[in-house]
């Protein structure tokens, strides 16, 4: 510090002689750009994801885990108490009801570490254009964007309430838990199910009971009449064995292809169920709704259909957003969760499934260690190890995991699209 002020004063008190011509002297302020070229990188790579960075911009980010605290957070959600009325008002008059336990259901994120790396040849540095590793840094800024969203979708596809475009009831079922023997956290027993194809996966999400709201990615057996929920994130099993009176709903996407496009009656049949699962919509009361490019156009042409444009200067937009509809702010995202019928799980690029989400607040989260920032690693030619320094890496890194918290609180319609060439 004492020598860049002594190298100021001696600048200032030179400056009118060199204008003088006393001294003709060249003034050199050394300017070190060590630590501002990472930060260069990181805002262009930031700047490259923000077109695809959508799901993010909707989930709750309050409960990242503070730093050494582990990587795992807990969210405890209150199971309503049930209401039952009586006109004749406590048993015994003058004494208290007996107490009744407050229960909870826990849910449960776990984040790790993630990262992809590239490296350019000491040849192409040479010969390339943008020397200066900018598009690499673009690049990278972009795949993790797309990276941090699949994650996201994977964890929609595996857990929000499910609807089919068209009804099957070889694949789609709402019953209740009538066995007993239903005495496991991934099992759920229902004898009347049986017209389900054996075999058939989808997700199943508890709709009453203690585990409300708890759900994933399930197959169901018909001999023995089970659906059984498997435990591999983003899926994830009950907090406790399900019992008698706990209701559900199921649903797998065989047979769903283009000639079962989405539909407004659908999106609306998506609100009713959110509503009826006191579904808590965003503060301005809309819900908000992710399409494909497929998906929006076969419903953007309703003519109740409000274009973005129409309303930019009345509220913040979205990332995406690109109109209203019944209730629900539509947001675009041009890499959407599309799989192969009968295989919700397992994204698909060119799969004839397409999984619409509507959802509200406390539904989706994005899980990260407080104050630890998604980076880019940018390693030189003589650091990388290699003995010729032949090549450069840069990587990014992110320490993250998508959660849903609630599975009634966001409804996923599967259906096909439009075929458009």
């Amino acid at each position: 510090m004492i020598k860049f002020l002594n190298r100021f004063l001696r600048n200032i008190l030179l400056f009118p002689l060199v204008l003088m011509g006393v001294f003709n002297v060249a003034i050199n302020i050394s300017t070190d750009t060590t630590e501002l070229v990472p930060i260069f990188y990181d805002k262009t790579a930031l700047k490259a994801e923000k077109p695809f960075a959508i799901l993010d911009q909707l989930a709750t980010k309050s409960k990242d885990i503070p730093k050494y605290s582990g990587c795992e957070v807990y969210w405890w959600r209150r199971v309503p108490i049930p209401v039952t009325v009586s006109y004749t008002g406590l048993a015994t008059e003058g004494s208290s009801p007996a107490a009744i336990n407050l229960e909870f259901n826990r849910v449960k994120a776990k984040v790790y570490q993630h990262g992809y790396v590239v490296k350019v040849s000491e040849f192409l540095e040479m010969i390339a254009i943008d020397p200066e590793l900018r598009s690499r840094a673009e690049s990278l800024g972009e795949h993790r964007a797309k990276y941090i969203n699949q994650m996201y979708w994977q964890a929609i596809a595996m857990n929000f309430y499910p609807i089919r475009i068209s009804a099957n009831a070889l694949y789609e079922y709402a019953g209740a838990v009538d066995t007993s023997g239903s005495n496991s956290t991934s099992v759920v027993v229902d004898a009347a199910a049986t017209g389900i194809t054996d075999g058939t996966t989808g997700v199943i999400a508890i709709t009453g009971g203690p585990n409300k709201g708890m759900g994933g990615f399930a197959t169901y057996t018909d001999a023995t009449t089970l659906f059984t929920i498997s435990a591999t994130a983003p899926s994830y099993i009950m907090n406790e064995a399900c019992v008698i009176t706990d209701t559900y709903k199921f649903a797998g996407s065989e047979a769903i292809t283009a000639a079962n496009p989405l539909t407004c009656a659908a999106a609306a049949k998506a609100i009713v169920i959110l509503q009826s699962n006191h579904s808590v919509p965003l503060s301005d009361g809309y819900y908000v709704g992710v399409l494909s490019p497929f998906t929006q156009y076969d419903i953007r042409n309703d003519s109740a259909w409000v274009n973005a444009q129409q309303y930019a200067g009345s509220k913040k937009l979205f990332n995406g957003e690109i109109g209203e509809w019944g209730g629900i702010r539509w947001v675009m995202d041009s890499i959407p969760w599309r799989t192969v019928a009968g295989a919700m799980n397992v994204y698909d690029a060119t799969g004839a499934v397409f999984h619409t989400p509507i959802f509200g607040q406390e539904c989706l989260a994005g899980v990260r260690i407080k104050g630890v920032q998604d980076k880019l690693i940018s390693t030189p030619k003589d650091k990388t190890g290699d003995p010729l320094q032949l090549y450069s890496t840069m990587g990014w890194k992110a320490i993250f995991t998508g959660k849903v918290l609630n599975s009634t609180w966001g409804v996923q319609v599967l259906s096909g699209a439009t075929s458009i060439s």
